[in-house]
């Protein structure tokens, strides 16, 4: 199989039923660039009652944890046909969704993943390939679990005995059936996962935080671990697409680095960045204390084509603070609400900036 974009997705929070909190330790982060060009049209993806949030694309397809029916469910939108449907609506919660476009023979298929609390309150990783309508488990144990990935064959995923630590990286190869520890680390931070050509060999990388605060990678499932970024400011929340991983820096900094050339860029002033081939998505929204987030109200999205030009598109809803972004191609979506993040007033939204 090869994947038709070489996004995944990547979720960066965590939702309840009345407010979604993100437990991991981040920093805060400034206002974003001055520079930009005229914002694109903005359309829903979903406004239904009770509530969305967290949403993922790849491809046409859009997922998000929906509460419409007073529970936290998956659902999802086909971007093409219009068509939104339930991916998950199990009695349990169903939180943080991933979703994948896989090339397989000549079709494309949708395949997503989320953690799942019908078995226990800490969770398990389930999946649905939204193309066949077929479910299944990716892993089910005793442990808790955060922020899964998915691209192609390769589910990765956090989990931990604690919610306090340490945390334990793994990857799962759904062909294969079989499940690798990658790492462990100190630092509960989303992470991300994504086919790349290192050198003449495609592979598939994992990028996560270390406990010291840094990035790392590791090709999936036994590569060397290697360093992306080691500074003295702390790093973390990174996103990979192809050779090009993005991260969170303290400070308020997006960077990059492309791991084919070794040079690392200074992208933008902001937070929770999502990459996909040349475009570089992130909000303006981050600020707060060691482990909690606040909001700045009113952010906005913004996208930025790191390749041609510093110029950068932003997109902002009045009276709606936008943040959580996430792009495939390009089209970018997020989720718009109230700056405290109450569930029931957060909805999905999207806008194609190029």
């Amino acid at each position: 199989m090869s994947r038709a974009s070489s996004r995944s997705r990547s979720r960066t929070s965590a939702v309840c039923a009345v407010c979604v909190v993100l437990t991991a330790a981040w920093a805060a982060a400034l206002a974003a660039p001055a520079a930009a060009h005229a914002a694109p049209a903005v359309f829903p993806v979903s406004i239904e009652m009770g509530g969305q949030a967290g949403p993922d694309i790849a491809g046409n397809v859009v997922v998000w944890t929906d509460n419409r029916n007073g529970n936290l469910d998956i659902y999802g939108r086909d971007l093409s046909s219009r068509n939104a449907f339930a991916v998950c609506t199990n009695k349990s919660q169903q939180d943080n969704p991933s979703v994948a476009a896989t090339l397989v023979g000549s079709r494309t298929e949708y395949v997503a993943v989320w953690v799942d609390q019908r078995n226990h309150d800490g969770g398990d990783i389930y999946g649905r390939n939204i193309s066949t309508k077929r479910n299944f488990v990716v892993v089910r144990s005793g442990t808790l679990k955060w922020f899964p990935e998915i691209v192609d064959q390769w589910v990765v995923w956090i989990e931990a005995d604690d919610a306090a630590g340490p945390y334990t990286i793994k990857a799962r190869d759904l062909t294969a059936a079989k499940t690798y520890r990658i790492a462990t680390s100190t630092v509960l931070s989303s992470l991300g996962v994504s086919r790349r050509t290192d050198g003449a060999e495609t592979v598939y990388t994992a990028v996560y935080t270390s406990s010291s605060g840094d990035i790392s990678g590791r090709n999936l499932p036994a590569g060397a671990p290697f360093r992306v970024a080691q500074t003295s400011k702390f790093e973390w929340s990174p996103d990979i697409s192809a050779n090009r991983v993005v991260w969170w820096e303290a400070g308020g900094r997006v960077m990059l680095k492309n791991l084919a050339t070794d040079r690392r860029t200074f992208v933008a002033e902001g937070s929770r960045p999502r990459i996909d081939g040349e475009l570089v998505t992130w909000d303006g929204g981050g600020k707060g204390g060691s482990f909690a987030i606040d909001y700045k109200a009113g952010a906005a999205i913004y996208v930025r084509d790191i390749m041609h030009g510093t110029n950068v598109v932003k997109i902002a809803q009045k009276n709606l603070t936008c943040l959580f972004p996430a792009i495939s191609g390009h089209t970018v979506v997020w989720e718009s609400g109230p700056a405290k993040r109450v569930l029931s007033h957060i909805h999905i939204y999207g806008a194609r900036p190029k």
